[in-house]
């Protein structure tokens, strides 16, 4: 049994481990909430930056890519990539708690028709491994009512349609996770912009977290990460 659980754990890391990318905003891992002391990383397009609502964000950026290690409470926040052209990229909703349970769901808007499926983690600072499947039952709600059992920690939708969105919690032990926003994108109509989830609480105006290469005239040994406070595009 302990082998089994082992294997069950380490597969579910190496899937979690993956980026996924919507319209614009990539991250890595594929989801939308984080313990305190994780790390993630975001990604943009070549001649995107990435920008976000959070406070007092710095990052570790390679390129494209943002590193953002051992996160904390204001990292929650609303992140997205900005075009040079101007064009705002779909946002996505972070959530960083000191609780003990997290809601893996899409990241991104799903199309009507596909499944989906919700799992409880749980994080225990004296395991490892670190964030792992809660394997045993919990409650999932909808909206704050509750939808379901899911004996093994998840609950599965064979194909969602536009009543499946909400924000969703599971619950364990009496202890209940943060709300996570799933959206559902119609496909009977052309693609049009999928209305965003609510925004995260934040009275901080956008920073964004552009990468600048070392100037040509060598007088600086590296670039530098720049933080810029933009103002909001209508």
């Amino acid at each position: 049994m302990f082998w089994l659980t082992l294997i069950l754990v380490l597969l579910h890391l190496t899937r979690g481990n993956s980026p996924c990318f919507g319209r614009s905003l990539g991250i890595s891992p594929c989801r939308t909430q984080f313990f305190k002391q994780e790390s993630f990383t975001l990604y943009c397009g070549a001649d995107e930056c990435i920008m976000t609502n959070s406070k007092s964000v710095s990052c570790s950026q390679k390129r494209h890519e943002c590193n953002i290690g051992l996160v904390r409470d204001y990292h929650s926040g609303t992140y997205w990539c900005d075009s040079n052209s101007g064009e705002r990229g779909e946002v996505v909703n972070i959530t960083v708690t000191g609780g003990s349970l997290i809601l893996e769901s899409p990241v991104h808007p799903v199309p009507e028709g596909s499944p989906v499926t919700l799992r409880c983690l749980s994080h225990k600072s004296s395991n490892q491994l670190g964030v792992t499947p809660i394997n045993q039952s919990c409650t999932f709600s909808r909206d704050g009512r509750l939808i379901g059992l899911g004996l093994t920690g998840e609950m599965s939708f064979a194909a969602v349609n536009r009543s499946h969105e909400g924000l969703y919690t599971c619950t364990f032990s009496d202890d209940e996770s943060p709300g996570s926003w799933l959206a559902v994108r119609a496909t009977s109509f052309p693609p049009t912009p999928a209305p965003a989830p609510p925004p995260h609480p934040s009275s901080s105006p956008p920073i964004g977290l552009c990468w600048t290469a070392p100037p040509p005239d060598g007088s600086s040994g590296r670039g530098r990460m720049l933080l810029e406070k933009k103002t909001q595009r209508s």
